[in-house]
């Protein structure tokens, strides 16, 4: 992680020269030498690998890399004391002057070690993955509950471990860092070097083929590769719980699959691509998709054996959601999350299960599965589901972020239309 070898007290020399246009008055308002101040400038200037300060006689100003960087100090500080200040509650309210002085107090080494100890099972198992020793990050963390004043940690059958104040300001402090990344990476972006990365999490429709010869990710990959070939592209897969999470902690930046809704999205903000229509799915020769030209009824379908997705998801709500009302409803005798799993078991038997067209593409194509005819009431009871976009409600692209969502859009409109 970038904070590792970054001061915090320098990033603020550096903001407190922004805002006052001079060093010495940087250096007087923060009761430091002037010297002391341009060690700081230096120092963060040689990390980020650019001229941050313009210096004239009446003073200095912030280049281009510089206000980026600002800015981005200004959205990670504010983070950091937002959190604060919900951690804080009434009390924040009743002194203002609370979470500021306490911001004061705290370093990136405290604020690294409750988020490595908040990832880990023990502080030995946080101090081998950062690379320090048990003893320091168990001084780093006494240190900051000190500082802030709360309990935020535990005993736990493993040792130390963060309570739920901890934890909630583990994540929020994991996202107020990457802000430090982001201006990395706009650094580069404003010298024309598009060297940033960007973090995807897939959920298993956007993996699956969409159409005959084309992937929503290639097609949205390929073209800012070849604008952008030094770029770095990371795609993880998952189930919506963990890839959220992930999201929500800043381990990913965008989540593409089916949109969720309600508290699934708290903290979270959503974007739609296209809609996806759920069909009812068999094996090639099963009985059903050789019926005759009115398609199977819902009588027919809740008379067969299913393999549905676990409840909580979307295509489970539309499944629950087709048979509501029947009186003698379909039994979902095998649950699962797993696609290849689902195609495996409804290819080998004459059971049924509930996907999207676009879920089976390569199998139709290849006269392996097919989607059943189903009668008008059927179809009128048949759900859509909305691919999109999902991101952190307060995230802020990079520019390289931001044509790389374009490409998305661009794919998933060509989708839509297929």
């Amino acid at each position: 992680m970038i904070a590792m070898d970054i001061n915090l007290r320098h990033l603020r020399v550096f903001m407190q020269v922004c805002e006052t246009g001079s060093l010495n008055r940087a250096a007087a308002e923060l009761h430091i030498s002037q010297p002391s101040v341009s060690v700081a400038l230096a120092g963060i200037e040689r990390r980020f690998g650019a001229k941050l300060l313009s210096r004239y006689a009446a003073g200095s100003q912030p280049t281009a890399a510089g206000e980026v960087l600002l800015m981005r100090l200004r959205r990670m500080e504010n983070q950091i004391a937002s959190a604060l200040a919900e951690l804080f509650g009434v009390s924040s309210q009743r002194d203002p002057t609370l979470v500021a002085k306490c911001l004061a107090r705290i370093g990136f080494r405290q604020i690294e070690a409750l988020i490595a100890l908040s990832g880990s099972g023990s502080i030995t198992e946080a101090a081998r993955s950062g690379g320090g020793s048990p003893a320091a990050l168990h001084r780093a963390l006494h240190d900051l509950q000190t500082n802030i004043g709360r309990a935020i940690l535990m005993r736990s059958p493993a040792g130390v471990a963060p309570n739920a104040l901890g934890r909630r300001l583990a994540i929020r402090w994991q996202v107020a860092l990457t802000e430090l990344e982001q201006a990395v990476d706009e650094i580069r972006e404003n010298e024309g070097r598009m060297e940033g990365r960007i973090k995807i999490a897939s959920l298993p429709l956007a993996r699956t083929l969409l159409l005959a010869r084309t992937l929503l990710l290639a097609r949205a990959v390929n073209p800012l590769m070849a604008a952008h070939p030094n770029a770095r592209v990371e795609v993880m897969d998952g189930s919506y719980e963990a890839l959220s999470q992930q999201l929500r902690t800043g381990a990913s930046d965008i989540l593409i699959g089916a949109l969720r809704s309600g508290s699934d999205l708290e903290g979270l903000r959503a974007e739609p691509l296209f809609e996806d229509p759920y069909a009812v799915v068999g094996r090639s020769g099963h009985p059903l998709l050789n019926s005759d030209g009115k398609g199977a009824s819902l009588d027919q379908l809740a008379a067969q054996q299913w393999v549905a997705q676990r409840p909580g998801t979307p295509i489970r709500a539309a499944f629950d959601a087709l048979f509501a009302g029947c009186r003698d409803a379909p039994r979902a005798s095998i649950e699962t999350s797993s696609l290849v799993l689902m195609r495996a078991i409804i290819l080998e038997s004459d059971r049924l299960s509930m996907l999207s067209r676009r879920q089976i593409a390569i199998e139709e194509r290849e006269n392996l599965l097919g989607c059943v005819p189903v009668a008008d009431e059927v179809r009128s009871r048949l759900r859509t589901r909305t691919i999109g976009i999902t991101v952190r409600e307060n995230w802020l692209p990079s520019r390289l972020q931001k044509t790389f969502l374009e490409c998305l859009r661009v794919a998933a409109a060509g989708l839509g239309q297929a």
